[in-house]
């Protein structure tokens, strides 16, 4: 049986589309891009209209700061519960490749449904039955922050005859992590830059003795550590 203050957690927590507009914030954020209605509405798919009620209910609560035509900042109170949504959602991630043994591409896309639903309360449980995990399956830290802030760099910026240990994937979408799943491009996977087509051409890797073929941009998501 909840207890009052169980209750009172639950009325306060952000509603789950208000959650989804947090995450979209702070991928916008990582992008390095402004976050605004028109910015926002374009990430999430939803006429601008929407948005801008959305966003005018999230400043209410004071999740974050919202003047018409100006950039949506995030308020730190907005910026905790965008934290805590990012680690439920790895924690989520984990418990799907972990526990249940679900594929290691599938686990971002099905996290989202479960991420809603874990509580405080569920947290330390659910940390317990996963050994206390640092970071999701593709390797992104459980605090929140971004895979990048842990002092490692992209492969795109490394050069040809570098060996590379790969640490994490930071674009999440189900058809990169597919790729990466399917040829073994992998948290704890060593590769090799073997070639760089000029221009934008793609990267070829070595990994497992085998050559794979990488864009610009899949490698940008490849966050490494030199091992050479």
């Amino acid at each position: 049986m909840l207890k009052q203050t169980d209750l009172l957690t639950i009325e306060n927590r952000p509603s789950a589309p208000m959650e989804e507009y947090l995450e979209a914030l702070c991928r916008i954020l990582d992008r390095g891009e402004t976050p605004t209605a028109t910015t926002l509405a374009r990430e999430l798919q939803v006429a601008a209209p929407s948005v801008v009620g959305m966003l005018k209910r999230m400043s209410e609560m004071g999740l974050i700061l919202y003047e018409k035509r100006c950039p949506v900042i995030l308020t730190p109170t907005g910026e905790g519960a965008a934290m805590n949504l990012r680690r439920r959602h790895r924690l989520a991630e984990r418990m799907l490749t972990d526990l249940l043994k679900m594929p290691w591409s599938r686990a971002h896309s099905l996290a989202c449904s479960f991420e809603h639903v874990i509580t405080a309360e569920i947290e330390p449980y659910l940390l317990k039955a996963l050994n206390n995990p640092l970071t999701c399956p593709h390797g992104n830290p459980l605090s929140g922050e971004k895979g990048e802030d842990n002092g490692l760099s992209p492969l795109a910026e490394f050069s040809i005859g570098n060996k590379c240990e790969v640490c994490c994937i930071t674009d999440e979408n189900d058809e990169l992590l597919n790729y990466l799943e399917r040829v073994k491009i992998t948290p704890g996977q060593m590769v090799k830059i073997v070639d760089i087509a000029p221009g934008n051409g793609p990267f070829l890797i070595e990994v497992n003795n085998e050559r794979q073929a990488l864009s610009v941009e899949a490698a940008g998501h490849i966050m490494v550590k030199i091992v050479n």
